[in-house]
């Protein structure tokens, strides 16, 4: 491969379904690494530790902060949230496309350093469907939903700053616009010079 990986960053509300759109994406493309996040939140039942994320206690983030081993690192629900830097760097030299799921203030600190990453912005056509999600999902009391929905209005705010809108109010059809969304950065002339040049120099 003759090109630097891209970065494609995936954010939306909770209750969007970004881990779900995710995980259809990767079984279904080449080429594409997940980078796991860093939590100090507890596993959920069924998480993997190293698959899912990489749990740590608060002490052992703190400390991964001050070493600067985050390309970013957000603070939500009493929790903290981080993606390691070094890995998804060697990926991206390396010629590996990149995608990560995180919030949208993780998104705002990879944008300052990564302007030319792919930003992608899942999320249910209304904000009445998003309030049902979140109803329906039992896994949090209704102060932590209630809590959830408004920072989901703080974070529509930041829509303005991704480059694509996936709508997932039909699973399907959410994971084909953003596979469509990979091929067609994948296939953009400047991210394939050195073929355009050997090309154009044609006798």
């Amino acid at each position: 491969m003759d090109r630097k990986g891209i970065l494609f960053v995936l954010s939306g509300p909770s209750g969007a379904g970004k881990g779900t759109v995710l995980k259809e994406v990767l079984q279904r493309v080449n080429g594409l690494a997940v980078s796991v996040s860093v939590t100090t939140r507890s596993p959920r039942p069924g998480e993997i530790d190293g698959v899912h994320y990489h749990f740590r206690t608060k002490d052992e983030f703190k400390q991964m902060v001050k070493n600067n081993e985050f390309l970013e690192h957000v603070s939500k629900f009493q929790n903290y949230y981080g993606t390691p830097k070094a890995h998804v760097e060697k990926l991206l030299n390396d010629g590996m496309d990149v995608i990560l799921e995180i919030e949208t203030k993780g998104a705002a600190k990879v944008r300052r350093a990564n302007p030319d990453a792919v930003y992608i912005f899942i999320t249910p056509s209304n904000y009445e469907e998003l309030t049902r999600r979140l109803s329906c999902r039992g896994t949090e009391s209704p102060e932590v939903c209630e809590l959830r929905l408004k920072i989901a209005k703080t974070e529509y705010k930041s829509i303005k700053y991704y480059d694509y809108i996936a709508i997932n109010d039909n699973l399907e059809e959410c994971v084909n616009t953003v596979l469509s969304i990979i091929h067609a950065e994948r296939n953009k002339r400047i991210r394939n010079q050195k073929l355009a040049e050997n090309l154009i120099q044609l006798k």
